[in-house]
């Protein structure tokens, strides 16, 4: 282990974003609860309470098992605001005494950022800091060429960070705990909604929403490729998502005359205990899609070019992604400007056959 973090006994990992950037990050976090089991480690991340749709870290993590303590900032707005609000927070930091720091950031952070927390959390008393040089050193954002490169996954990423600090990646992979009342929770709901014989039911997870218009694929294909589905495999369709993707879900279902809508029905750790029944996730990239691969499903999973293609692809082996590459890829908007493009070039047809694939490779059709 390098002398930067030699034998820490308090350890502050900073990590913020939403509900797919949390769960990315999965893998990393495992890996340090056991590089250090007997540390005191504290999660470090953000809130928006101005977002009704934000879900924060602790609300996806488990209670217990990979931090012993969280600790949430909200910037507040105005700068005067703002700027109370982080000396708090410098007065907190400086109160807990951490040894080390784990800074696991996104890669569309500018390196301005990046070294304006670097004094942040010198001025919190931390000056043992890990993955802050690798981040610069693989940062990616605006002003790349076209075609985009296509760039490591972001919890494969986050894992090479570590290792460059001396932490090897957990074998638990994206493994996170699901409680036996939370499973309970998830399996009254599936039989109230899918049928008391759901568990033999060929269940998928379906995600047409997204908070991003951008990203979005045609209300249309979905129903087109779930009615195939529904014809040759007798697959029962299960909406999940936020209480945004509800109506959507409806119109679908209706269309189809079949499945169930959990959109808004369920908080994020029981809708992934009722992911672990189903047999793929057809959608959107989304955290919806995270939280399917965290459980460790497959997905076919269409993805906007707004992005580095690969950067969000989920966690583990044997998914599906559809990605067009077009000429205003990496715009990085969450409204189209171009027709959505990049989507309407991903036909019905080439997913339907991924989905089939997925559902042959499970040997239930």
């Amino acid at each position: 282990m390098p002398d930067l973090i030699r034998d820490p006994k308090r350890i502050l990992v900073f990590r913020i974003g939403h509900l797919g950037d949390t769960l990315v990050a999965v893998p990393a976090f495992n890996s340090i609860r056991d590089a250090f089991p007997d540390a005191e480690i504290v999660l470090l991340s953000n809130s928006d309470a101005a977002n009704p749709g934000y879900v924060a870290a602790r609300s996806v993590l488990p209670e217990r098992g990979l931090f012993d303590d969280w600790i949430v900032y909200s910037k507040g707005e105005g700068i005067v605001r703002a700027g109370l609000a982080y000396a708090g927070l410098i007065r907190e930091l400086r109160r807990r005494q951490f040894d080390a720091l784990y800074y696991l950031m996104t890669r569309n952070r500018s390196a301005a950022s990046v070294k304006r927390d670097r004094i942040f959390f010198r001025a919190a008393g931390i000056t043992a800091v890990a993955g802050d040089r690798y981040l610069l050193n693989h940062l990616v954002g605006p002003g790349v060429e076209k075609p985009l490169p296509i760039v490591r996954r972001e919890s494969e990423f986050l894992l090479d960070l570590l290792a460059d600090s001396g932490v090897v990646a957990s074998d638990k992979h994206s493994e996170i705990h699901i409680a036996e009342e939370e499973a309970q929770t998830a399996d009254e709901w599936l039989s109230a909604n899918c049928g008391a014989d759901f568990r033999n039911k060929r269940l998928i997870a379906v995600a047409p929403g997204s908070k991003w218009d951008s990203k979005v694929w045609n209300e249309d294909k979905y129903r087109a490729v779930l009615r195939r589905l529904i014809d040759r495999c007798e697959v029962f369709p299960v909406v999940f998502g936020g209480r945004e993707d509800r109506a959507k879900g409806e119109r679908i279902l209706t269309a189809l005359g079949t499945g169930a809508n959990a959109a808004g029905e369920l908080n994020v750790r029981v809708g992934m205990a009722a992911m672990k029944h189903v047999l793929l996730y057809l959608g959107n990239d989304t955290g919806t899609m995270h939280m399917a691969a965290a459980v460790g499903i497959r997905c076919a999973a269409v993805f906007a070019a707004v992005d580095f293609p690969g950067r969000w692809y989920p966690f583990g082996e044997g998914h599906r992604v559809f990605r067009v590459a077009v000429e205003c890829e990496g715009c990085h908007t969450p409204v189209c400007f171009n027709n959505h493009l990049c989507l309407e070039s991903v036909a019905a047809d080439e997913v339907y056959e991924a989905c089939l694939e997925i559902l042959k490779s499970c040997g239930r059709i």
